[in-house]
């Protein structure tokens, strides 16, 4: 596994642009408590009264994704937060892909998630009453029932992401895990989903990537200048 500490230089940058689609019902979620006055018991997520979906949630979902992949293909993979695992890749200068993208604490991230808003501030909620099982007793638990906010389905979100020191769309063949990796992210995030958000079980936060763009940029005599760009998918 190689040693990903490049960030002593930029060699490049890799800005995916593309709009996301939430199939499903979707709640990323304020937490239990409901601020004081909120008609309903869960509410969604709101930045100065929009709708939106943290770039840090996007970058621990696709993390998982990685994660999960990584696996698949017979790649060794450590806890995010095992400290020695951590501490002897850094030792050792030995990287796995995972850490190689998305960072430790003894790495930083080569990747920027951005977060995410209804597309021109256009969208929906609803809200539908639900209630907790009694897992003891199988049954409705009295006094359960709660309100939650929901975003409608189909409702188009801004998606960006930066790529940074990672030539994902290089012309020459580069046998790069990270790259490997990256692109099967984006290609099960624009044919099957990924889900997020809560209640994921029942099906809710299945999101997908539409329209998606990128844009390669490196320094030229001294510049950040675009050089490259295409479909994403």
């Amino acid at each position: 596994m190689p040693d990903y500490r490049d960030f002593d230089r930029l060699n490049i940058i890799i800005r995916i642009e593309g709009i996301l689609v939430n199939e499903t019902p979707l709640r990323i979620g304020t937490g239990k408590e409901p601020s004081l006055g909120a008609p309903v018991d869960v509410a969604v997520y709101r930045v100065n009264g929009i709708p939106c979906i943290p770039g840090s949630s996007l970058k621990g979902l696709f993390r998982n994704y990685v994660e999960m992949a990584s696996t698949s293909k017979g790649v060794k993979v450590h806890e995010p937060w095992n400290k020695d695992a951590i501490e002897d890749e850094a030792k050792r200068g030995d990287f796995c892909p995972v850490c190689g993208i998305f960072g430790s604490t003894e790495l930083a991230s080569h990747i920027r998630v951005y977060d995410a808003f209804p597309k021109d501030n256009r969208f929906y909620s609803f809200q539908k009453t639900g209630t907790s099982i009694d897992r003891e007793f199988g049954s409705v638990r009295a006094g359960s029932l709660f309100t939650e906010e929901l975003i409608t389905p189909m409702t188009e979100w801004t998606f960006k992401m930066d790529v940074i020191n990672i030539d994902l769309y290089s012309e020459q063949e580069v046998e790069e895990k990270r790259q490997e990796l990256l692109k099967s992210l984006l290609t099960t995030l624009t044919t099957i989903g990924l889900s997020i958000g809560s209640r994921k079980s029942v099906g809710y936060g299945l999101i997908k990537l539409k329209e998606a763009k990128w844009r390669k940029y490196k320094f030229v005599e001294g510049e950040l200048k675009l050089v490259d760009k295409g479909d994403a998918i």
